[in-house]
């Protein structure tokens, strides 16, 4: 098998078109070097040099060898400075987890924005997830990054930095009475009707919340009669005239002709999206994208 030590020998011959002119460039003894460029010759199987009475000159196997090792060398001497910019988290893959529907927030585009024109050799992979899958997979080290809520604070394996604030609203089907009426809403009001709900393995927090205002307006768990995977589907599933759902509140912007977005009186869970990052990793492209939700000094 031939080396790089072998490579840079025969470009040194290549380039002083004698062995002996290349030993002494090289400062290595002529017959060392003569035993590297034959043990390179056996290795690929053909001969790579003419040798003539005063130097040598390339075969068309050692002009084809000379094109491959110039590539080889040059893309291994670029490795040093890949992973030096690597080092300093200006390259690689960011993995974004994001909950389902939060994907345009401002916020998001603009810090992604902001990384690729100041790092154009970092790529972003954007994955739609609830938290609870989040975390694990930030935990597993399969995400980067997460956009979650509902975290617990008290979990010291993560660190979060607060970037967007949301709350809770009744989204009903635009084309039902309740949606129409002046009077503000109560969530007690919609009691006989359909309520769309996702399972509570989805985000455990985020379900026990909207299970516990179900119970205070009267409205039993058993009352759910269509389950769906997330909550951005809930909200497709409302459009589509299936019941209504407690959603967020500013997915309204998504849904303007055909869900209406009404808070109600009795309807009070106002939650905050946090940046996470698993915290017992060292990753300096992380490191560099969380200085970007920094506040200046």
């Amino acid at each position: 098998m031939m080396d790089l030590k072998q490579l840079r020998y025969f470009l040194g011959v290549c380039d002083a078109g004698s062995i002996a002119e290349a030993a002494r460039a090289m400062h290595i003894a002529q017959p060392a070097l003569s035993r590297q460029i034959s043990a390179l010759e056996t290795a690929l199987g053909v001969p790579l040099f003419t040798r003539m009475p005063r130097g040598v000159t390339l075969t068309r196997p050692g002009e084809e060898l000379r094109l491959r090792a110039l590539d080889i060398l040059h893309r291994t001497s670029a490795i040093g400075d890949q992973v030096r910019v690597a080092s300093s988290g200006m390259a690689g893959t960011l993995r974004i987890g994001v909950m389902p529907g939060y994907s345009a927030i401002p916020q998001l585009t603009a810090a992604i924005r902001k990384l690729q024109e100041a790092s154009p050799a970092v790529s972003v992979r954007i994955e739609a997830m609830h938290s609870a899958e989040q975390l694990e997979r930030l935990h597993r080290h399969h995400l980067d990054v997460g956009i979650v809520a509902w975290r617990s604070p008290f979990d010291a394996a993560f660190t979060g930095v607060p970037i967007f604030d949301d709350r809770m609203a009744l989204a009903l089907p635009a084309h039902w009475p309740q949606a129409r009426q002046r009077k503000r809403l109560r969530l007690h009001d919609l009691a006989s009707l359909p309520l769309l709900m996702f399972p509570r393995e989805r985000s455990p927090v985020h379900y026990d919340k909207v299970v516990q205002a179900c119970a205070a307006a009267g409205i039993g768990q058993g009352h759910s009669q269509v389950s769906v995977m997330d909550t951005l589907t809930m909200v497709g599933m409302v459009a589509a005239g299936l019941g209504y759902a407690i959603a967020p509140l500013s997915f309204q912007q998504q849904w303007k002709s055909q869900v209406v977005f009404a808070p109600a009186t009795d309807l009070n869970i106002p939650f905050t999206l946090e940046l996470v990052r698993y915290s017992r990793r060292q990753d300096p492209l992380v490191d560099h994208f969380f200085r970007q939700w920094e506040p200046a000094p």
